[in-house]
């Protein structure tokens, strides 16, 4: 087998592919809407035979062809600096918010009170507003409202204060004249766009709203259900109910948490396992009560932890929105609470169906406007009729991926067919996996046509703290390659337009598949540069350990194929003998050691569930494979399997290659 080629590295043969189709003697063609090969046509006389020196024999000089001077040159890119300095929000001070408010057409109402306490409030429209409290350029508080259609005051989103109040905070140990107004822009812009967008008979505001209040029931009840199968006794019982919801069943909804104002569905967790201990502040005094009932208390904790996990666990979610859209084209937004039935799930018809009770979705009747605007008048929208109804609103309701989630390009269009959406504009732009989340910055073969012609290969090096046989923590240097063999053409999904959350609670297991195999890539492979050794921790002297995995990506399960030294091998690295073979061949070869590299391939399925579809760490005993010695014989085979799914469910455990890589090796040289 050939040495696969680096990404990196583009063959010299390849460079005839871009070479132009026209004779020799034909000029090639020029695009003049580029100022680079204008300047270089100029210069170089590219494809027509002029230079700026016969130019010049002509009259005709840079200055008189409205070229720039240095001075110009400077000057406008110091325009350019100031430009883009504007569109920055500023810092967090008295004036830098009045200066915000100007700059986005907002008129900020200032009210003196006693003690140097200045409030300023911005209102849009007639529905929302937001008061910042300052005092000597520190912010003391912050208000905000938002009318409900009715006259009263959305309680969902008036907890949006608090998270204008983080984001206005400098953390500790940063000053306040380093704290910028980037975060509350974005959410201030966010609310904006949802005033602007609502009638005063839809809000958009109350549509969010009413998707949170049914998803919500829904965490409830599938919270409920799974923390019954924990002892009361588990620590951290509640946060691992909750997790699990979030990674596995319908996620887990979140209004105005983190940094971010809004409805947010969370439906995958790196590291989950992990559970850090919140900051003092966080941390309540044990209940002296004996009534378990106060660890059901979901809405006392859901918000809480939040931040604490944004540090240690990153958190994918779908931000719900709302965008323009024309009503006759696309499901506009309905405004209702009633998404799902009180009793959640439906009665079962069948019981002995092994899936379980469904969830009762329900589907809100349409919402239609009444009222008429200056810009709410559609000719093309046929919702409305002539019996006084109303039309229905050129609204829909959009989730947005944070971050954004590469998936195969079959995935994608699945994905959005499934949703009712168009097919991305950009379906046929040839992009890979490797070059969207692995390395981004590069050249990707697909798109330059080298895809096919080598195997591509990514390589990075990684330090594993480890536990040596003497008890003492060491740091071990990993080398990891990864080999993509088969060019499998991949999207980014950012946005999702929607029109019922049923939608998006059908389409997480796949999301979670592709969010997990990213994030799994992604810590071992996105930056090459290994972590330093600490002063504190003593290094081993062994050559690094060489991991190879193979990526199969397309559908319908990717697979991820890895390859480990044996610990018994007296090189810590696999030869290039070894690797040309594969684990069957390597086994059963003269040529091949005693004991022969580790294999082991893991399908990802749906919902990030791990399946060990190949293993050569626990090989089936003779005795089954001939007449067995009947319940013995099966006892064992049983507890093989078992041993066989532990290596997919440590790799779910960490959620790291390398920590996998060393707990695996440590298997096999106690079991030898």
């Amino acid at each position: 087998m050939a040495t696969p080629t680096p990404s990196t590295n583009t063959p010299q043969k390849h460079l005839a592919a871009f070479s132009s189709p026209a004779p020799r003697s034909v000029p090639a063609m020029i695009n003049f809407d580029s100022p680079a090969a204008l300047g270089l046509s100029l210069e170089g006389g590219v494809g027509m035979g002029i230079s700026m020196s016969g130019m010049s024999g002509l009259g005709l000089t840079g200055s008189s062809m409205g070229g720039r001077t240095d001075d110009e040159d400077r000057r406008r890119k110091l325009d350019a600096v100031i430009a883009t300095l504007k569109t920055r929000p500023g810092r967090v001070s008295e004036e830098g918010f009045k200066s915000f408010c100007e700059k986005n057409s907002l008129e900020p109402v200032v009210d003196e009170v006693k003690g140097g306490l200045r409030t300023f409030s911005t209102s849009f429209g007639e529905r929302t507003i937001v008061e910042v409290t300052f005092r000597n350029d520190v912010v003391q508080n912050v208000t905000v409202g938002v009318a409900a259609t009715d006259g009263t005051v959305d309680s969902n989103w008036s907890t949006a204060a608090k998270v204008f109040k983080q984001v206005l905070t400098p953390p500790p140990g940063v000053a306040n004249v380093n704290l910028t107004l980037d975060h509350f822009a974005q959410n201030l812009d966010r609310i904006i766009r949802l005033d602007r967008l609502s009638t005063p008979d839809v809000s958009c505001f109350e549509a969010i709203s009413g998707i949170y209040t049914s998803l919500r029931t829904l965490f409830e009840h599938e919270k409920k259900a799974t923390m019954a199968l924990f002892s009361t006794s588990t620590p951290n019982v509640n946060e691992k109910a909750e997790r699990e919801v979030l990674c596995k069943r319908s996620g887990r909804p979140q209004m105005n948490a983190g940094k971010s104002i809004g409805l947010s569905l969370e439906y995958w967790m790196d590291r989950r396992f992990l559970h850090p201990n919140p900051p003092k502040s966080q941390q309540k005094a044990p209940s002296t009560s004996t009534d378990q009932s106060s660890h059901m208390d979901i809405d006392d904790t859901s918000d809480s932890h939040t931040d604490v996990e944004s540090d240690t666990n990153n958190i994918y979610t779908l931000t719900v929105e709302c965008e323009a859209s024309p009503a006759s084209l696309y499901h506009p937004i309905r405004v209702s609470d009633t998404w799902i039935s009180p009793q959640v799930e439906k009665v079962a018809e069948d019981p002995s169906n092994i899936f379980g009770p469904s969830i009762d979705w329900l589907d809100p009747p349409q919402t239609y406007i009444q009222s008429a605007g200056a810009d709410d008048h559609d000719a093309m929208n046929l919702g409305g009729n002539n019996s006084g109804v109303g039309r229905l609103p050129n609204i829909r309701f959009v989730a947005k991926l944070n971050p954004p989630l590469v998936v195969p390009l079959s995935v994608a269009v699945a994905i959005h067919q499934s949703l009712g959406n168009d097919i991305p504009n950009d379906a046929i732009r040839l992009t890979t996996f490797v070059d969207l989340a692995l390395r981004p910055g590069e050249v990707d073969p697909a798109a330059v046509g080298l895809a096919g012609e080598a195997t591509q290969e990514i390589r990075s090096e990684r330090s594993v703290l480890v536990v040596g046989k003497n008890g003492q923590e060491q740091e071990r240097r990993h080398t990891n390659s990864l080999y993509v063999p088969k060019t499998e053409y991949a999207r980014v999904l950012d946005e999702l337009p929607f029109h019922h959350p049923r939608q998006l609670v059908e389409i997480m297991p796949t999301l979670r598949q592709y969010a997990f195999l990213t994030s799994l890539l992604q810590s071992t492979f996105l930056s090459a540069s290994p972590s330093p050794p600490t002063s504190t921790t003593p290094t081993t002297s062994t050559p690094p350990l060489q991991i190879d995995l193979s990526l199969h990506y397309a559908q319908p399960t990717p697979r991820i194929i890895i390859n480990l030294p044996h610990p018994s091998s007296s090189t810590p690295s696999l030869t290039t003998s070894s690797k040309s073979l594969s684990p069957l061949d390597a086994i059963l070869s003269d040529s091949a050691p005693p004991n022969p590299p580790i294999t082991i391939a893991i399908d990802v399925l749906a919902s990030a569930e791990l399946l060990v579809a190949e293993q050569n760490v626990f090989p089936v005993p003779a005795s089954l494979n001939g007449a067995g010695d009947g319940g013995e014989a099966a006892g064992r085979e049983m507890r093989r399997q078992a041993d066989v799914q532990k290596l997919g469910y440590a790799l779910d455990m960490c959620g790291d290659v390398g920590v996998w890589a060393e707990w695996v090796r440590a298997c096999v040289e106690r079991a030898g």
